[in-house]
């Protein structure tokens, strides 16, 4: 009813009255802007223009989607000016006078979130856990029960449409190459790597996950899916607080999380800082099943592979901002990781054909390591002047270590499994050094009646170093083994500016933007002695436009072109063993993959959201399984993993999300999305076509029950498709996960209980044929777990959030991985 109320008010003041006043200066134009803290706009808030004797009605307005409002032909007279926004404290202007003598252009207005205290029972303005917004989608992930307790991963799994594979591969509707920024920051991570920050970042530190799915020409063009950007959470006037969160869990390994959150704030200084802690164990099993004709033989290999993971993550951020003056602020930020880390994994791969089983590979693998990562940041913003000109600088370093040791122990045995055949003992080194500095500034020029002009530029330059030893057993001799080593240098300079224009009209809004981005590579082999020496400039125009067809109806289109360029270790040459019939290898002549998206969107009261989307995407990089040889023994059975880039690939996708309350204590939402994808791809020398349909949704139901207890209930659905990681025929995947929260504390802490795959059905199941080889894969990871939390929070919870900043190393940090 509340909704309903802002919303007819709302309609009301837009049409507003304006009282007759016979002055003779002419009419000017107010205008002005409604913030909430760290300066982000508030969309749609409604703005009254009062006379300043006695707060009467002159005008009413809406601001758009930047929080921009204007009131025109406002006459001689003393005003002042009221903002509002649903959940939101009333702000109010100082008074002012209009003597038209030109246009007047006002403070921005801060609203605040709406806290209040009726009869000793706090009434709190809450979000709900998903909102549409013009430009994005928003998970409100700390109005969620189910991922309590978890970790980042699981959270973002829950968002809608997000799906991840057996490998930990991140899709956003039906498609891969998905950037992932942190507090607008790129994690300058690969996929691979990303998947294990996540899986080690507690849940409890996260407050929304933003899914944006086609970029302005502000972000770098890198991602051919769009962009995820995790918000964490932050302490929000003078004074101190902080948050406290200790969790643990249970499937077949035990699990423990902490994480403490400080902030003090003065009016010079604001210091904050967090440190999280997070023990995870983890058991996957894999069954790979290969078939078809190797030479004039119709070969089998049957291989059940069971891993563990074991990892200790500790994460510490510190920061300071000083408060120049209120239009000059300079920080410096430092965020620093490690992450000790165990993988030990048996299998067993019985060989033979379709009548019998003639020998047994038994496999062990030993493999431990320790990843560290080292990043810093000075930044500034300015307020150039009154009229909202603003400037920003990011200076930032970061430095990856990920250093590996693996021993892998083979030997064959007869059918049966008894009599020793022959064996082979490896041992790998594998210490990676990645080297990120980075420069951009940020530039936004107001202009008149709602329009706004954003420009910036970005310098990075990215150093690889990895010097990949493998050595063999002969005769208690360790031997250098020259066909697997490798030392892979690899330099990357990148050189990018864009222009942003926005225009806002009565009901149509505009925003263009081109980016331009120059790229400079080198890849050194030092051992094979191959040196790949690349220099391209690629244009990425970006266009958005939405037009407020009523007050029902919100139409929207848009088109961006976007790049995905390989992970740096993708690039390596060196190859990984999985067993000595199963090899993972990189590729240092991946070319960039591009991309056209256009997206077509429809917003029903705010409630009902439809998108239909198109991308065609140039050279598309994925990990295809190709037939390969032992350039030692001449041996024909191996099957190699090597990322290649597709011919071609071709998307189509339908998305529907609806929140609905169906009754005061029980809240829905419903996200259902379809697609169709078609890859084209040369594989072992031959053209290969791959194309089929697929669906996914995901359910949500809330129930808000009495004493403070609130119920989630979860359930997602994939049906059969074309896996994009792969291009596996996968089988459909579906879990449902349980939740319960209560306040405790006089509401300061809460304590939540969840159960995730409350039935253990969960597991990812898929084929793939080429060159007559068919490969079955069956993977079950630990997916039930049973997970207990506690958050207290403390102190002044009115602070005002530190500030967001979008640092230069979000593109060069996303392609990065630990070796896993």
């Amino acid at each position: 009813m509340k909704t309903i109320a802002t919303l007819l008010t709302s309609f009301m003041l837009i049409l507003g009255v304006e009282s007759t006043q016979a002055q003779s200066a002419p009419p000017v134009k107010i205008s002005g802007k409604v913030v909430e803290a760290g300066d982000k706009p508030v969309e749609f808030a409604t703005v009254t223009l009062l006379k300043a004797q006695d707060s009467s009605l002159v005008k009413g307005a809406i601001a758009d989607i930047n929080g921009q409002y204007e009131f025109e032909q406002i006459k001689q007279g003393k005003y002042l000016v009221a903002a509002t926004y649903v959940s939101m404290t009333k702000a109010y202007s100082k008074p002012f006078e209009v003597k038209g003598n030109g246009p007047l252009n006002l403070a921005a207005l801060t609203l605040a979130a709406d806290t209040r205290s009726l009869k000793e029972v706090n009434v709190t303005g809450k979000k709900p856990f998903i909102e549409q917004r013009v430009d994005k989608m928003v998970v409100n992930v700390e109005n969620s029960i189910v991922g309590a307790g978890g970790t980042a991963m699981e959270v973002l799994e829950k968002s809608p449409g997000i799906s991840i594979d057996k490998d930990d591969n991140i899709t956003l509707k039906g498609k891969n190459g998905v950037v992932i920024m942190i507090d607008g920051k790129l994690t300058n991570m690969s996929s691979q790597d990303v998947a294990q920050l996540l899986k080690s970042m507690p849940s409890s530190n996260i407050e929304q996950i933003e899914l944006i799915t086609n970029p302005s020409a502000k972000y770098d063009a890198a991602g051919n899916a769009g962009i995820i950007n995790i918000k964490l959470k932050k302490n929000r006037t003078v004074g101190t607080n902080g948050s406290v969160t200790i969790g643990g869990a249970y499937g077949l390994t035990p699990k423990w999380s902490g994480a403490l959150n400080l902030n003090h704030r003065n009016e010079k200084f604001n210091l904050y800082g967090s440190y999280n802690y997070n023990h995870r164990e983890n058991r996957q099993n894999l069954g790979v099943y290969r078939s078809g004709m190797i030479g004039d033989n119709y070969t089998i290999y049957d291989q059940h592979n069971t891993s563990s993971w074991k990892s200790d993550y500790q994460g510490a951020k510190v920061g300071v901002d000083y408060f120049i003056n209120k239009n000059h602020t300079i920080g410096i930020m430092a965020d620093v990781a490690r992450m000790p880390k165990e993988r030990p994994a048996n299998s067993i791969t019985l060989i033979g054909d379709r009548e019998s089983v003639d020998s047994t590979l038994r496999t062990k693998t030993v493999s431990n390591g320790n990843w560290k990562r080292y990043a810093y940041n000075i930044n500034y913003k300015a307020i150039l002047d009154t009229t909202g000109k603003e400037l920003n600088v990011d200076l930032d370093y970061a430095r990856n270590v990920d250093r590996n040791n693996i021993q892998i122990y083979s030997t064959m045995w007869d059918a049966i499994g008894k009599d020793y055949m022959r064996g082979d003992t490896i041992r790998n080194n594998q210490p990676n050094t990645i080297d990120i500095k980075t420069v951009k500034a940020d530039y936004v020029h107001p202009l008149r009646n709602q329009a706004k002009l954003e420009a910036g530029f970005k310098l990075s330059f990215v150093e690889t170093n990895s010097d990949v030893r493998y050595d063999s057993l002969r005769h208690s001799n360790w031997i250098y083994d020259t066909n697997r080593s490798n030392h892979f240098i690899y330099k990357e300079n990148v050189n990018a500016a864009y222009i942003n224009f926005h225009k806002q009209y009565k009901k149509l809004g505009l925003q263009l933007g081109l980016r331009g981005e120059q790229s400079n590579v080198k890849g050194n082999s030092v051992t094979r002695n191959q040196v790949t020496d690349t220099t391209y400039f690629n244009l990425f125009p970006s266009i958005f436009v939405s037009y407020n067809a009523s007050k029902d109806h919100v139409l929207g289109i848009s088109y961006s072109r976007r790049l995905q360029r390989p992970s740096y270790e993708d690039l390596n040459p060196f190859e990984y063993y999985l067993d000595k019939y199963t090899i993972a290898a990189g590729n240092p002549y991946l070319k960039p993959s591009y991309s056209n998206s256009i997206e077509l969107t429809h917003t029903f009261k705010q409630f009902l959201t439809t998108s239909v989307g198109y991308t065609h995407t140039k050279d598309k990089i994925t990990q295809i399984i190709e037939a390969d040889k032992d350039p030692v023994t001449g041996d024909t059975t191996i099957l190699r993993y090597k990322y290649l880039n597709v011919a071609k690939s071709d998307l189509v996708n339908l998305n529907v999300s609806f929140p609905f309350q169906i009754t005061k204590w029980w809240n829905s939402f419903t996200y259902l999305s379809g697609y169709y994808n078609r890859f084209q791809t040369m594989a072992d020398n031959r053209l290969v076509t791959v194309s089929g349909g697929g669906f996914m949704g995901r359910t949500q139901q809330t129930f808000t029950l009495p004493k403070g207890i609130t119920t989630e209930l979860s359930f997602f659905y994939m049906s059969p498709q074309i896996a994009e990681e792969g291009l596996f025929r996968m089988k459909p995947m579906y879990a449902m996960d349980f939740g319960v929260s209560k306040q405790v504390l006089k509401k300061k802490g809460s304590l939540k209980l969840n159960v995730n795959d409350v039935f253990n059905v969960q597991r990812f199941r898929g084929t793939f044929e080429n060159a007559g080889r068919t490969t079955a894969v069956n993977s079950k990871w630990e997916s039930r777990q049973v997970r207990l939390s506690f958050t207290y929070r403390f102190g002044n919870t009115n602070i005002k959030a530190a500030r967001t900043r979008k640092t230069g190393l979000e593109d060069e940090q996303s392609r990065v991985k630990d070796g896993n």
